[in-house]
């Protein structure tokens, strides 16, 4: 072998080393290209977040409407007494909201179907007559009072560590249904000592 071919087999052994470390050196400058490319974006770190719910406090519930229901143990108020009331914010009731609303349906259920009825002949007690038109003011204001009083019996109920069985249910909407006629009573008894009303035939 001549030292020409000797020097060109060199030669060509040591251009395919050199090209194979250039594709090393591609290769990891490739890499701490990456790195690099990642160092540089902004990372979100998340601590353990902590909700200390207890320290929410909510002291008052402004603008509820008082509309007239008369707890039994409690201060008759009639409809003419319609007045914008601070109440403390009822606490959050651990039982199910299906049970309220359910007490609620039943109520709903109740001044439709009966409230008419009832406010009529408690009218007709004392020679009273109600147009639909004031009917529907008057009932649809009870109405708006409903979940404030089922959630007053609920409270009780849990408070006492009641079990809400279909009874206890039954016994809460006989309740409220026995308020709103009290309420009714009252309502029309101030009205016929006042005289003539809004609706009045």
């Amino acid at each position: 072998m001549d030292s020409w071919t000797q020097y060109l087999e060199k030669l060509h052994k040591l251009v395919e080393s050199q090209t194979e470390k250039m594709k090393e050196l591609e290769r990891r400058v490739g890499e701490l290209e990456k790195k690099a490319e990642e160092n540089q974006r902004p990372s979100t770190n998340i601590e353990k977040i902590e909700y200390n719910f207890d320290q929410l406090k909510i002291e008052t519930l402004e603008g509820t409407l008082n509309i007239g229901l008369t707890p039994q143990n409690g201060k008759d108020f009639g409809i003419e007494d319609l007045a914008i009331e601070e109440k403390p914010f009822p606490p959050k009731l651990s039982g199910s909201q299906a049970v309220k609303d359910k007490i609620i349906n039943d109520l709903q259920n109740y001044l439709t179907n009966q409230g008419p009825r009832d406010l009529q002949q408690i009218a007709g007690q004392y020679g009273r007559h109600y147009d639909s038109t004031y009917q529907q003011f008057i009932l649809q204001d009870i109405q708006k009072q409903l979940d404030d009083r089922v959630s007053h019996y609920l409270e009780q109920a849990n408070a006492s560590n009641g079990m809400m069985d279909d009874a206890k249910i039954q016994s809460i909407s006989q309740q409220v249904k026995q308020e709103i006629y009290e309420s009714l009573h009252h309502f029309i008894q101030n009205q016929s000592h006042k005289g003539d009303e809004p609706g009045e035939v």
